[in-house]
């Protein structure tokens, strides 16, 4: 016991979150990963598909184009918009803000709980802070709203 809790003191907050989310058979996208995704044409079908983990604010403040709004503090207000998108869906890539933030988890486990293939599920870890960072580009408001930010490829 002790030596599990002296290799858990080393670990940083995110090497501590990439454990828990491998634990719960989730899988991992870095952001090279997230960013061909959003290139690849399943997207435009709704076969691959991004949900933002984040709240409504934050969300409108700016989300990856086309990224579903799912806060998983209210996950019965999203429920009937999400889940047919993600049952239909052959990848999910879930983020939050990235980092130590376990929002895109609990977003996943929540999914996963209520019907959705584990193996669909996957968890962007640098999230909308690593998104920003690279220059790709950012929709504004709504869902599809057109209005983008940093549209740079």
């Amino acid at each position: 016991m002790a030596v599990a809790n002296e290799n858990s003191a080393a670990l940083s907050p995110a090497q501590l979150l990439t454990a828990q989310i491998k634990k719960n058979g989730l899988q991992l996208v870095d952001g090279s990963q997230a960013a061909n995704l959003f290139r690849d044409p399943r997207l435009k079908q709704n076969i691959v598909v991004f949900i933002d983990a984040r709240d409504e604010l934050h969300y409108r403040e700016g989300h990856i184009p086309g990224a579903c709004e799912f806060d998983p503090y209210h996950p019965d207000k999203y429920f009937a918009a999400v889940l047919p998108v993600c049952e239909t869906a052959e990848q999910i890539v879930v983020y939050c803000n990235g980092g130590d933030c376990d929002d895109s988890e609990t977003a996943a486990v929540l999914l996963r709980d209520v019907g959705i293939a584990n193996q669909k599920l996957f968890i962007y870890s640098g999230g909308i802070t690593e998104w920003t960072s690279n220059s790709l580009p950012v929709e504004l408001g709504a869902r599809n709203s057109g209005n983008l930010r940093g549209t740079n490829k």
